[in-house]
């Protein structure tokens, strides 16, 4: 019985092991389309070499590299291939975030919003799904109202909940049709009309100033 657990646990590993080393090698050695540290960092981190992501990826963060440093913070914010560390997660976000990256605004915003790193912060939080949202990023649309939908770090508002998942909407998120089911039950029918002069409003004019 151990025998056979033995070759069912280790011989997959092991030609998995073999075959991503052959794809690194020839990748990283052979292949000129990866030009730069960023794709090979992205490279070893698809094919689960961390070490090497680290490096090359860690290489670029600190040249600037808005990408490399959201990249290393999912690293140590879900513990891939390093020890889980929301502190140094949030640092690399913040970095990105410094550099006008919308998933690093997005990412460093949950950091806050869970108090996950650092101290709870509904108003960092917000201030960073704005950004994001600005940016076109929907899942920030998606926080947003349920921000104003559960009244944190703002005042508690139906309308302008509403408002945030309509135009998330419009990028198709699932959720956001669930939630407009919802929040329309609650509703009243003021309110809705109100919710829906805000949309309107907010199509005649830039996102910024919704």
């Amino acid at each position: 019985m151990c025998h056979n657990d033995f070759y069912s646990n280790f011989v997959p590993k092991f030609y998995k092991m073999i075959r991503n080393s052959l794809l690194i090698l020839f990748c990283f050695y052979l292949s000129p389309a990866l030009s730069n540290e960023l794709e090979k960092g992205m490279f070893a981190l698809e094919m689960e070499d961390y070490d090497r992501a680290l490096y090359y990826l860690s290489f670029e963060a600190v040249q600037g590299n808005a990408t490399a440093q959201y990249n290393l913070g999912l690293m140590y914010k879900d513990g891939i291939g390093v020890d889980k560390d929301y502190k140094e997660a949030l640092g690399w976000f913040t970095l990105g975030s410094d550099n006008g990256h919308m998933l690093s605004k997005y990412a460093l915003g949950l950091l806050y919003y869970h108090g996950k790193g650092t101290s709870l912060n509904f108003n960092k939080a917000m201030n960073l799904f704005l950004d994001a949202s600005f940016m076109g990023h929907p899942a920030s649309q998606i926080n947003i109202g349920n921000m104003y939908y559960f009244g944190q770090g703002v005042g508690k508002n139906f309308p302008k909940a509403h408002m945030w998942w309509s135009i998330a909407k419009e990028k198709g998120v699932e959720a956001a049709f669930s939630n407009l089911i919802m929040i329309e039950s609650k509703m009243s029918e003021s309110q809705i009309i109100e919710a829906q002069k805000l949309y309107n409003n907010c199509q005649k004019t830039t996102l910024p100033k919704c």
